[in-house]
């Protein structure tokens, strides 16, 4: 079966979870043992919720990405998964569904939930509080809210900085601007978090360098500042604590307003880092930062530009 990479969320990036499109797919799977599913790209619901149903009892993980599911499909969906022990759950590329029916589907995840994706649904600033008031009962491991509407992330702030175990944190692709970024900023030192994704964001230099200068009393290895509004400050924010950062090693700064000089300098920098891949790419540089840059990783092992 072709699959539409387009549709998937999960499955293209673990081989452990099983794609699937229709209710045959569904419970041939959980016939077969498999533990893990997503659904994309239905443009039935019921059939599929129904078939859901009867295995959601052996179920680890499921995402459903494009399913179309309107308020009440996703309060029968909340009830069916609440006497299970599933572990991720994703519901994404679902917009049009209002607060409080997201409330009341939040709040019937069972205890064992620590994988939550809630990206693309167009969730706006006031569907964090409600979100936040079940991920505060327990360990919340991965959070993906990117592609919504959100401007202002100040209630999920004790994920990252209390010891809930957020390890993952994507808020990409939303319209967050210096003043949030800040806050994240001074919420970051000793926590949990890995893996942090900003890109696709209306932030500048102000808040990308305070997210630089938090770095070295982080356990970051990748940060995505990616399609942003920073520019050569924040690089400079980097070149003064990449020395310190011994956990970074992976950094995107592609599509973005760096310059020549800015890159350049980062540059110096790098063989102090434990840099492995950095993505400065579509910056407009020149042939020669380039190749300044490529030299330069060149002489550190196992490491990449793009």
């Amino acid at each position: 079966m072709q699959i539409d990479d387009s549709t998937l969320r999960w499955a293209q990036d673990d081989d452990n979870i099983v794609w699937c499109n229709s209710p045959e797919g569904i419970l041939g799977a959980a016939g077969e043992g498999k533990t893990e599913i997503e659904v994309g790209g239905v443009d039935e619901p019921m059939p599929i919720l129904q078939a859901i149903e009867r295995i959601a009892p052996t179920l680890r993980s499921l995402s459903l990405t494009g399913c179309n599911l309107n308020g009440n499909m996703l309060a029968k969906l909340g009830i069916c998964l609440s006497s299970t022990e599933l572990w991720g759950i994703g519901i994404s590329n679902n917009p049009g569904v209002a607060v409080s029916a997201w409330d009341e589907f939040w709040s019937k995840l069972p205890a064992t939930t620590e994988k939550f994706d809630f990206g693309d649904n167009d969730l706006p600033d006031d569907a964090l509080p409600k979100l936040m008031g079940r991920l505060s009962k327990g360990n919340v491991e991965e959070l993906f809210l990117d592609g919504n509407n959100l401007t202002d992330i100040s209630p999920l702030l004790p994920l990252v900085s209390e010891t809930y175990g957020l390890s993952e944190f994507d808020v990409g692709d939303n319209s967050l601007q210096d003043a949030s970024v800040l806050k994240l900023a001074q919420a970051l030192p000793s926590s949990a978090v890995t893996a942090l994704v900003l890109g696709r964001n209306a932030f500048g230099d102000e808040g990308g360098a305070a997210i630089a200068r938090a770095l070295p009393q982080t356990q970051i290895h990748t940060l995505h500042l990616d399609s942003t509004q920073i520019g050569d400050g924040t690089l400079d924010a980097f070149v003064s604590v990449l020395p310190n950062c011994p956990e970074l090693v992976e950094l995107h700064v592609d599509q973005t307003k760096v310059t020549d000089a800015g890159v350049l300098r980062l540059c110096q920098a790098l063989p102090q880092s434990r840099i492995q891949l950095l993505d400065a790419g579509e910056n407009n540089l020149s042939d020669g930062t380039i190749e300044a840059v490529e030299a330069v990783l060149s002489q550190m092992p196992g490491t990449m530009v793009e």
